[in-house]
């Protein structure tokens, strides 16, 4: 094996974990929106990233 090898290895593992993590920011993000407007029925969908909503669902918890 050489270094260009390894590092090529590298590089492919590297990009399977930022992949995988952004598939899975983006299935957050989804599931967030879907459940607070069409599951919830609470109103539009980008009112999920109001901070205030936030705020109000961790009062709820702490």
């Amino acid at each position: 094996m050489t270094w260009k090898t390894i590092l090529k290895d590298i590089s492919f593992y590297i990009l399977k974990i930022l992949v995988v993590l952004l598939l899975i920011a983006v299935a957050f993000i989804a599931g967030a929106m879907l459940g607070y407007s069409v599951i919830g029925g609470a109103g539009e969908p980008m009112d999920v990233f109001n901070p205030e909503l936030w705020q109000h669902i961790l009062d709820f918890i702490f």
